[in-house]
C-alpha cells in the first residue's frame, strides 16, 4: 500500500520543531512542484507529486530546515520543467541555492558497476555537497524510491539495490542515521537476495516469540532494579535488521539466528551521561558480565558521533541463568544522535522571516564530516583541512556517461582526456563542459561534465604542458614528443644520406640500415644506427662525415663538384689552416674564413661557400647573401669542437611563472653536470636568462630539449 501524503501533513510535522515555519512558502514550493509535474506519473501509477511529498515527510523525521522541505519539495522541479534555479531564487530566496544546486549536480551521479568507481562517488558526494542537507535530501530521496521499487522491472530493481547498498547506506551510516540506513540495507538486502531474505525473515518470526519473551522479562526485574536504585529510565527492546543479522551469519560462519545471542538487545535510556554510569554499576553488580563485551562509546564516541554504553550479562532471568543479554545504555540526546545521527546537531535561527539549519557547534559538525572522509578514503592521502568542503584540493567531475573522475584542483580538459586514455589525450582538439565550448585551458569545477573532441590523429601540443596539472598527464605529452621527435629525426637523417647516396650512384638504406654497418670499426647494431640517423637528422652529425666513411674517398671525390673546387682553391696555393674550428665533407685542413655578412657562430647550421684563390667562406644556411649563387659552389660545412672543449653560451628562456620552475630548471643542469654561471630574472616580462659552460654542442642541444619539455616553458634560444 502506498503512503498517501499531503501538503498539510508536511506543514504540521514541521511545525512541531518550527513553531514559525513559512507555511505560505512552503505552500507555495508545492503549488510549483505540483505545476511542474502535472500529468506525470510515477511507474507505480501514482501522481508523480506523490514522490516529493514522500521526500518531504521522510525528512521530517529527520527534523530539517524550512529551505531543506522546500528543496525537498522542489528537487526534481528543475529536471522535469524550463525553470531554472535563477528564477527559484527570486521566489524563495537565495538561500535555496546551494541546496538545489547541490541537488542538480548529484541527479546524474550513478554506479555502474565499476569497483573502482565506489569510492569516487562516496567522495562526490561529501565533496560537491558542502552543505550537509543536500545529502539528507538526497537520502530522502533515494528511501522513497527504493520503497516503491517493486513497480520496476527486475535488472533495474538490482542495479538501484546494489547502488543503495554501495554508495548511499554506506554514507548514511558514516553520517549516524541509522532510521534511514537500516531500511535501506533491508530494502536492498531483500531485492538483491530474495532467497536469504525471505529464510532469514520467516526464521525470524519463529524465534522472535521466544526472544521477545525473554527481552520482556528482562525489561520487568531491570524496571524493578533501576526503580529500587532511584533511576529514572525508559527501557526498550531492539531487535537487529535483517541485512545485519544475515551479514552477521556469514561472518561468524552460522546457519541458524539461533546460534547468535546478541539479535535482540535492551536499551535502557536515561537522563544524562552520569546516570549511565551510575546504570551500569547497578547492572554488573547484579548480574555477572561477559568479559570482552564491554564497550565504553561515551568515553570514546564512535566517528560518526554515536555514544552509548554496552554491555552483555548473564544470569537476569532465574530460569535462563546461561541466556546472554546484550544491554545498551545511553542518555535521551545520546538516543536521538543514534536516530538522526549528524542531522540531531541542528538549532535553528530566524534569517529573513524563516528558519535556517545551523550547526550546533561547528568545530564537531566538520569533524564529523572529516570522520566521514577517512572512512571512505581506502587508503587513499587527503587533505584534511578543517573546512566545510574537505575535499578542497580535489574536484570530482562526470564524464558523458555518468562515471566520476577525481583529479586535483584546478586541472583542465587535457588533464580530464588524458585520465579517460592515453589515446584520447593524444587526439584531443578540444573539449565541451555541460554542453558549453572551452578553452582547453579551462579550470573545471565539481560536478561538471566534460566532453573530449577528438581528432582522427594525435597532435598534442608542447603548450599543453604549460596548464596540464597531473603529472600522468605531463609525462604522457612529453613522451609523445619524445617519440615523435625522435622518429622524425631518424626519418629526416635517412632522408639526408639517401639523397646523398643517390647521388654517388649508390643503393639507398633499406630497412635495416645495413650499409651503416660500415660507419665504425666495431659492427653498429640496429638501435646504435638509428641514433646515427637522429644525430644525422638534428644537425650534430654532418651528412657528408657519414658519407665518407662509407663509400670509398675516390668515388667522392669523383663525383663531388665541390671536392674538384677544393682541389682547384688548394692548387692555387692556399694555405691549410690546422686549428681550423671547421670541417668541410668532414675533414680538418682546408683554409676558412667566417662571412661577415651572418656571422655564423656554434651551434648554427653552416654551409661553406668555395671561393677561388681565398678559400672557404662558412655563411649560415639560409644566408641571404647566397641567393642567386649556383649549388656547385656550395660545400657542406660543420663545427669542430673538441670532446672536452667548454663551450660558453647564454640562453634565453620565455616562460610563465610558477613555484618550483627554477629549481626544475636547476634540477636539468645539475644531473648534466654542468655549472650556471649566471641567472637573469627580469621583472615584469616572461623571460629569464641563463648563462652557462657546456662541454659539447650536443650537450647544448640537449639541455635545450629538456628546458623545453619543462611545464611553463614555452621557448629556449641561445643569444649572443
Amino acid at each position: 500500500m502506498l503512503d498517501k501524503v499531503t501538503i498539510g501533513e508536511i506543514i504540521k510535522g514541521a511545525k512541531k520543531y518550527l513553531p514559525h515555519v513559512d507555511e505560505k512558502r512552503v505552500l507555495k514550493a508545492y503549488e510549483i512542484a505540483k505545476k511542474a509535474h502535472k500529468g506525470q506519473k510515477r511507474a507505480s501509477g501514482e501522481p508523480y507529486i506523490n514522490h516529493p511529498l514522500n521526500v518531504a515527510k521522510i525528512l521530517i523525521d529527520l527534523k530539517p530546515d524550512e529551505d531543506s522541505i522546500i528543496a525537498a519539495l522542489l528537487h526534481d522541479v528543475i529536471e522535469d520543467t524550463e525553470m531554472k534555479v535563477d528564477e527559484l531564487s527570486e521566489i524563495f530566496g537565495e538561500s535555496i541555492v546551494p541546496l538545489l544546486n547541490g541537488m542538480e549536480k548529484l541527479k546524474n551521479v550513478y554506479y555502474r558497476g565499476r569497483e573502482r568507481q565506489i569510492e569516487n562517488l562516496r567522495k562526490m558526494f561529501i565533496a560537491m555537497s558542502n552543505d550537509i542537507r543536500v545529502i539528507l535530501i538526497k537520502l530522502a530521496d533515494r528511501l522513497h524510491n527504493m520503497r516503491t521499487l517493486e513497480f520496476l522491472r527486475e535488472e533495474k530493481q538490482k542495479i538501484i539495490a546494489k547502488e543503495t547498498l554501495t554508495v548511499y547506506s554506506p554514507i548514511a551510516g558514516r553520517l549516524g542515521i541509522f532510521r534511514i540506513k537500516n531500511e535501506l540495507d533491508n530494502l536492498s538486502f531483500m531485492y538483491l537476495h530474495p532467497e536469504d531474505y525471505k529464510r532469514i525473515n520467516e526464521d525470524m518470526k519463529k524465534y522472535a516469540g521466544k526472544q521477545m519473551n525473554v527481552i520482556k522479562k528482562c525489561k520487568n526485574i531491570l524496571a524493578k532494579s533501576l526503580k529500587k536504585a532511584k533511576i529514572e529510565a525508559k527501557l526498550e527492546g531492539r531487535v537487529k535488521h535483517l541485512y545485519s543479522i544475515s551479514k552477521k551469519l556469514k561472518a561468524k560462519d552460522k546457519n541458524y539466528i539461533s546460534e547468535l545471542y546478541d539479535i535482540f538487545a535492551l536499551r535502557i535510556i536515561v537522563k544524562d551521561e552520569a546516570t549511565c554510569y551510575q546504570t551500569l554499576g547497578m547492572i554488573h553488580k547484579n548480574w555477572m558480565p561477559l568479559p570482552r563485551r564491554f564497550k565504553d562509546y561515551i568515553g570514546h564516541p564512535k566517528p560518526n558521533g554515536y555514544q552509548s554504553l554496552h554491555t552483555t550479562v548473564i544470569g537476569i532471568v532465574p530460569d535462563l541463568r546461561n541466556q546472554p543479554i546484550e544491554i545498551q545504555i545511553r542518555s535521551e540526546d545520546m538516543n536521538v544522535v543514534a536516530k538522526f545521527g549528524i542531522a540531531a546537531h541542528w538549532q535553528y535561527k530566524e534569517k529573513s522571516g524563516y528558519s535556517i539549519a545551523v550547526p550546533e557547534d561547528k568545530l564537531k559538525w566538520i569533524q564529523s564530516l572529516v570522520s566521514v572522509h577517512e572512512h571512505l578514503k581506502n587508503n587513499t592521502e587527503f587533505t584534511e583541512a578543517l573546512s566545510m568542503d574537505i575535499f578542497h584540493d580535489r574536484i570530482f567531475v562526470l564524464t558523458p556517461k555518468a562515471d566520476v573522475l577525481d583529479l586535483p584542483s584546478d586541472a583542465t580538459p587535457i588533464d580530464f582526456a588524458y585520465s579517460i586514455h592515453t589515446d584520447i589525450g593524444h587526439r584531443c582538439k578540444g573539449a565541451k563542459v555541460n554542453n558549453k565550448i572551452v578553452p582547453l585551458d579551462y579550470k573545471l569545477k565539481n560536478g561538471e561534465v566534460i566532453e573530449i573532441i577528438t581528432s582522427n590523429k594525435s597532435e598534442p601540443n608542447r603548450y599543453w604542458l604549460s596548464f596540464a596539472k597531473t603529472t600522468h598527464a605531463q609525462n604522457r605529452i612529453k613522451q609523445w614528443f619524445n617519440s615523435q621527435d625522435k622518429d622524425n629525426l631518424i626519418k629526416i637523417g635517412k632522408e639526408m644520406i639517401n639523397k646523398h647516396l643517390k647521388r654517388f650512384e649508390q643503393k639507398p638504406l633499406g630497412p635495416g640500415l645495413t650499409i651503416l654497418r660500415k660507419y665504425s670499426d666495431k659492427k653498429m647494431t640496429v638501435r646504435e644506427r638509428e641514433e646515427l640517423l637522429e644525430k644525422v637528422g638534428n644537425g650534430s652529425v654532418d651528412v657528408m662525415a657519414v658519407i665518407n666513411k662509407i663509400i670509398p674517398p675516390e668515388k667522392v671525390m669523383k663525383k663531388t663538384p665541390q671536392a674538384k673546387m677544393v682541389k682547384e682553391v688548394l692548387s692555387e696555393g692556399v694555405k691549410l689552416d690546422k686549428s681550423a674550428e671547421v670541417l668541410i665533407t668532414g675533414e680538418k685542413g682546408y683554409f676558412t674564413q667566417i662571412a661577415t655578412c651572418c656571422k655564423p657562430k656554434p651551434p648554427d647550421n653552416i654551409v661553406g661557400y668555395v671561393t677561388r684563390g681565398r678559400g672557404i667562406t662558412i655563411h649560415k644556411k639560409g644566408c641571404k647573401a647566397l641567393l642567386g649563387h649556383t649549388d656547385d659552389r656550395l660545400i657542406g660545412a660543420s663545427w669542430n669542437i673538441e670532446k672536452n672543449a667548454e663551450y660558453n653560451a647564454k640562453l634565453l628562456i620565455k616562460r610563465q611563472s610558477r613555484i618550483g620552475m627554477l629549481r626544475d630548471i636547476a634540477d636539468i643542469f645539475a644531473v648534466q653536470g654542468l655549472p650556471i654561471m649566471d641567472i637573469q630574472n627580469y621583472k615584469d616580462t616572461s623571460e629569464m636568462m641563463i648563462a652557462a659552460n657546456f662541454d659539447s654542442l650536443e650537450k647544448l642541444d640537449l639541455v635545450i630539449q629538456q628546458l623545453e619539455a619543462i611545464p611553463g616553458i614555452f621557448k629556449v634560444k641561445e643569444v649572443s
